[in-house]
C-alpha cells in the first residue's frame, strides 16, 4: 500500500505541474521596432567673419579719438609770471613704450565760460613729441589777466598717436 500511495502522490504531483501556466512574457499589441543608429549632426567649424580688433603695443583695444591720451600723465605743473609773460613749466610722463606725438593746450576759462588764457604745450626742443618716460613740458600762456591762481584745463588739440620713427641723417 505504501507503493500505491506513493504512486498516487507522484501522479497527483504530475497533474498539478501540468496545470501550471507558462511564465514566459508574451508581447501584445504593436511590436517595438529595432533600434537604428541616429545620424550625428555635422561637426561645428568656427569661421572668422570679422577682422580682429586693432590693439596697441600694450594689448589694449585702440579706441577712436584720444586712445593714447590714457598713457600720458601730467604733474608738477607750475604757472608763473615772468617779465611781461605768463608761463607754464611741468612734467609729462609717457607710459607708452614708444614716443607719442600730438598737441595739447592749457586753457583758462572765466566763471561765465569765456576763454581768458591759452597756451600750446611743447617739450624742451619746442616740438609736441613726448618720449617714453618723463618729459619736461613748457607753454607760454597768452592772457591779459593774472591766471596764476585760476584753475586750468588741458585740452587735446590733435589726438596723440605713436610718433613716426625718425631716420638718422646720412
Amino acid at each position: 500500500m505504501k507503493r500505491l500511495t506513493a504512486l498516487i502522490l507522484v501522479l497527483a504531483l504530475l497533474f498539478a505541474l501540468a496545470a501550471c501556466d507558462n511564465a514566459t512574457p508574451v508581447l501584445a499589441g504593436t511590436p517595438t521596432p529595432a533600434a537604428t543608429p541616429t545620424p550625428l549632426p555635422d561637426a561645428f567649424s568656427a569661421e572668422i567673419t570679422a577682422q580682429p580688433l586693432p590693439t596697441d603695443l600694450l594689448g589694449n583695444e585702440i579706441q577712436a579719438g584720444e586712445h593714447y591720451w590714457q598713457y600720458l600723465s601730467f604733474g608738477e605743473m607750475r604757472v608763473y609770471e615772468y617779465s611781461d609773460g605768463t608761463f607754464l613749466d611741468g612734467l609729462c610722463v609717457n607710459a607708452y613704450p614708444e614716443p607719442l606725438d600730438g598737441a595739447v593746450r592749457i586753457a583758462y576759462y572765466t566763471s561765465e565760460g569765456e576763454l581768458c588764457g591759452v597756451g600750446a604745450i611743447h617739450n624742451a626742443e619746442g616740438t609736441t613729441r613726448l618720449e617714453t618716460g618723463t618729459n619736461a613740458i613748457y607753454a607760454e600762456i597768452n592772457t591779459d589777466i593774472d591766471v596764476t591762481q585760476m584753475d586750468f584745463v588741458l585740452e587735446v588739440v590733435t589726438p596723440y598717436a605713436p610718433a613716426a620713427a625718425e631716420t638718422p641723417a646720412p
